[in-house]
């Protein structure tokens, strides 16, 4: 099973779960949820035979104890597995800003301190953080 941020899951199903209703569909509930603000995941499986799973597992125990450039190689290994994966779902939670989040801002913005932020979230989701935080305005 996987899971991770929508775009990067969508590159990794198979072509068949990409073309589904239960993929557009997904994709319009966690747009939805993306634009009140919650943190969105999708939710995908891969079932692996023993040889494979087997021959994969010598791949990542060989990267795991590697010496050099251990984290890139992890990441490697793990890129052969995750692919044509099947969408099984997602997940949206809400992720409330810590008290005085928006003041704080504002202090700083009246200062006249640039404030950047720099996010991984969907735009829709970023866009909404951004207003009730009040790095933007409408």
């Amino acid at each position: 099973m996987c899971k991770g941020a929508d775009t990067v899951i969508s590159e990794r199903l198979s072509h068949q779960s990409r073309e589904s209703d239960m993929f557009q569909k997904t994709e319009e509930i966690v747009n939805k949820y993306a634009e009140e603000g919650l943190r969105t995941l999708y939710l995908a499986e891969k079932i692996l035979d023993e040889q494979v799973y087997q021959q994969w597992n010598q791949k990542a125990q060989q990267a795991k104890l590697s010496m050099q450039n251990r984290e890139e190689m992890v990441a490697q290994v793990d890129e052969l597995i995750e692919t044509e994966l099947e969408l099984i779902g997602s997940t949206a939670i809400e992720d409330r800003l810590q008290d005085e989040v928006a003041d704080t801002i504002q202090f700083m913005k009246a200062a006249g301190i640039k404030v950047w932020v720099l996010t991984g979230d969907k735009i829709e989701t970023a866009m909404n953080i951004g207003l009730s935080a009040g790095l933007l305005d409408q």
